[in-house]
């Protein structure tokens, strides 16, 4: 990274300028200084379209998890109801005996929770693999920012000497 290469080089031109006789400052060449202060400048602008790049990124991966989870509750619900159709359509094809439509009913309730576990399954699942994907690029953000933040602190530090 650029940025900071020259923050290096800006660090060598103050640790080789020569010293004041009767005093510990320093003595350094401003044209070289300011030279590098506006290259860094310049480096800057490239690390926050490098961090836009990167919001970006989220923002697909985090668009692409949540299409990902609404599929899969879709087709959740369309197998239930599938399901339930198919419980319906046999209910009415045994409706005329009592015992037959007592073991549809108990049939078509325990196809209902299976098909509302299935469901509330796979929206888990799309959740967690989302919230996965969601933390990793966190940590990733994170650490980034941390990089970016002792950074300007160097420079802040920097400025004040």
């Amino acid at each position: 990274m650029k940025f900071f290469e020259l923050l290096d080089e800006l660090k060598e031109e103050l640790e080789n300028s020569p010293k004041a006789v009767f005093s510990g400052k320093k003595s350094v060449d401003a044209d070289i200084f300011l030279e590098i202060v506006e290259d860094l400048k310049k480096a800057v602008p490239e690390e926050i379209q490098q961090a836009k790049s990167l919001l970006s990124e989220k923002e697909k991966i985090t668009a692409n998890a949540k299409a990902e989870a609404e599929a899969s509750v879709s087709a959740a619900k369309a197998e239930a109801a599938s399901i339930i159709a198919s419980a319906e359509d046999e209910l009415q094809t045994r409706v005329s005996e009592n015992q037959v439509v007592q073991d549809a009913q108990a049939k078509a309730k325990e196809l209902m929770d299976m098909a509302e576990s299935n469901a509330k399954e796979i929206t888990l699942g799309a959740k967690e693999y989302a919230d996965g994907i969601l933390e990793e690029l966190e940590m990733y953000l994170g650490d980034y920012l941390k990089v970016i933040r002792k950074n300007r602190s160097q420079l802040s530090s920097k400025r004040k000497d």
